[in-house]
């Protein structure tokens, strides 16, 4: 897939948040805080987090907090300096994960 990096002003990555449910900017990067139920659940988005870095050749920061049960995801597009399109592309597909039944 071709990475978008087109970038987005802070106004525009803000409307962007407004229809992504959990997530928020800082400065030049935007973050969610996934929590799960339970460590299949953990397992299952950790595979949907991997194909999409793979899919969209783009790369978060995150960390699994296992007392928790959370994966903390940060993305910006580096060479940007910017949140860019791909950026929220990154952020929309991780929300479309379902856990498995």
């Amino acid at each position: 897939m071709t990475e978008d990096k087109t970038t987005l002003t802070a106004a525009e990555v803000d409307a962007e948040l407004e229809t992504l449910s959990g997530w928020s900017r800082d400065g030049i990067i935007i973050s969610r805080d996934f929590v799960f139920e339970n460590f299949k659940d953990i397992t299952s988005f950790l595979n949907h987090l991997t194909k999409t870095i793979t899919d969209q050749n783009h790369h978060p920061d995150f960390s699994l907090e296992t007392g928790k049960k959370t994966i903390a995801v940060s993305v910006t597009t580096h060479s940007e300096g910017a949140v860019t399109r791909s950026d929220v592309l990154f952020a929309r597909t991780l929300n479309a994960w379902q856990p498995e039944n």
